[in-house]
């Protein structure tokens, strides 16, 4: 009789995916690495950081004086306004008008000043959203993938206790065939096996559906993917399994309050808020700008000799050298009344800023209770993974015990069959168990600052 505690011991199942590996596989870290190019959703947090640095381009760009050039050339036909003469003309004749302006501001409340701050403070927070979005989709594709490996393994164990289940018919048939045992037990056998081959199916069913999560995740074409044992368990493994013990929630916590892109990013914006509620504040004072401009106008209907109707009209170039005229300014204003414009400017600019105070809060008391989860479920996979070894190994005698004396015809085929599902059932929970605590320590590594992937 086969021995189906060695048949099914974690390390034969480990080795069996060890073995699987091919040039085609998908470690854990092409996974992240591919994700971290083609994941839709980042990709969408990606133009918003363009679109802030666009802003805080602009804002700059505000700092600096403007220069603007403008020309209109016109062909006359009837009564019109001749610019040259300043006066109505009922002929038809072309003019041309040039210049070129210049304008800076002088002092505008500090409101260009405050809107260049803010949109620096936009543009970090855009910054630290796009790495906490990075951070949350390594999560999720980490998490993806050790379901998809959880099921691939559930999927092995399944296909293996159903073998073990058509050999132990086969033998148990031919016990029945020369008499030793009776028809019942070999018909509970063969019962049992069609039960395993319903879940042999649905283990299979609920890997192609894990796969179907991680490829979409990976935005690829197709769900078929094999995954890397080897190197997910190389990189699991690579954590102490006491990180869980090492570290209370209060230290982890901390930690995470210092790596964490999404509480930064919630910092920054009050700082922003709080530039652009000084910007809406200069609305409120006076503003001051300076100008320069210069014009130049020609006119088909200038004449050479003013008396006379028949001589040539002034070269073009000679009009543009001779018409030209500069001109500089001051421009003050004060602001009065602009229908509570600026006073409700200010109030929604300090409502702004405290939800983004609100929401700093927010992100804090969530981080809290993420911390605190993951290390309680750091701690309770740790406990599960010793509890389900435990296990193994007193159901491990157990089948023994059981095993002989159905050798020697001491006990019946239920017996034996009931020794054997729940010795595949523990040891399928304790490969389960191990991979899940050990990825539960990952996270933990992860609030601490060490990443998935660069």
């Amino acid at each position: 009789m086969i021995y189906v505690g060695r048949l099914l011991s974690p390390l034969v199942f480990i080795g069996f995916a060890l073995s699987a590996h091919s040039q085609d596989a998908w470690t854990l870290q092409r996974c992240l690495e591919h994700a971290r190019e083609n994941n839709i959703s980042l990709k969408q947090v990606q133009l918003r950081v363009e679109e802030a640095r666009a802003g805080f381009h602009q804002a700059w760009a505000q700092m600096l004086p403007t220069a603007n050039i403008s020309s209109d050339f016109s062909e006359n036909y009837g009564l019109s306004f001749d610019p040259n003469s300043l006066t109505l003309q009922n002929d038809n004749y072309s003019t041309f008008f040039t210049g070129a302006s210049a304008n800076m501001l002088v002092f505008g409340g500090l409101q260009r000043y405050h809107n260049l701050r803010s949109a620096i403070n936009t543009k970090e927070a855009a910054r630290l959203d796009f790495q906490q979005a990075l951070d949350d989709m390594y999560l999720n594709v980490a998490d993806l993938f050790l379901q998809t490996l959880f099921a691939q393994e559930r999927a092995q164990i399944a296909e293996k206790q159903e073998q073990l289940l058509r050999i132990q018919c086969d033998r148990t048939k031919l016990l029945y065939e020369s008499g030793a045992l009776n028809k019942g037990e070999w018909l509970l056998i063969e019962a049992q096996r069609s039960t395993q081959e319903i879940q042999v199916v649905r283990a299979n069913n609920a890997l192609t559906l894990t796969k179907l999560a991680l490829s979409q995740a990976l935005n690829l074409p197709t769900p078929e993917i094999e995954l890397d044992t080897a190197e997910t368990l190389r990189i699991l493994r690579s954590v102490s399994s006491e990180s869980a013990a090492n570290i209370s929630p209060d230290q982890l916590f901390q930690s995470a309050q210092e790596q964490r892109p999404g509480l930064q990013a919630a910092e920054a914006r009050v700082t922003a808020g709080r530039q652009s509620l000084w910007a809406s504040r200069g609305s409120y004072l006076p503003s001051l700008s300076a100008g320069a401009r210069i014009n130049t106008v020609y006119s088909g209907l200038r004449k050479q000799n003013p008396f006379d109707p028949t001589s040539p009209p002034i070269p073009f170039l000679d009009q543009v050298r001779l018409n030209n005229s500069q001109t500089l300014n001051l421009n003050l204003i004060i602001p009065v009344f602009n229908g509570l414009g600026a006073r409700t400017a200010v109030q929604r600019a300090r409502l702004s800023l405290i939800g983004a105070e609100l929401a700093v809060t927010q992100e804090r008391q969530t981080l809290r209770n993420t911390v605190y989860r993951a290390w309680a479920d750091a701690q309770a996979a740790e406990k599960s993974r010793e509890a389900n070894r435990k296990n193994v190994e007193a159901l491990r005698l157990s089948f023994s015990y059981v095993q002989s004396r159905f050798e020697v015809q001491a006990s019946n085929a239920f017996e034996m069959n009931d020794a054997t599902t729940k010795l595949f059932n523990a040891e399928a929970e304790f490969v389960i168990a191990q991979f899940d605590a050990l990825f539960k320590h990952l996270v933990l590594k992860f609030y601490q600052g060490q990443r998935f992937a660069k």
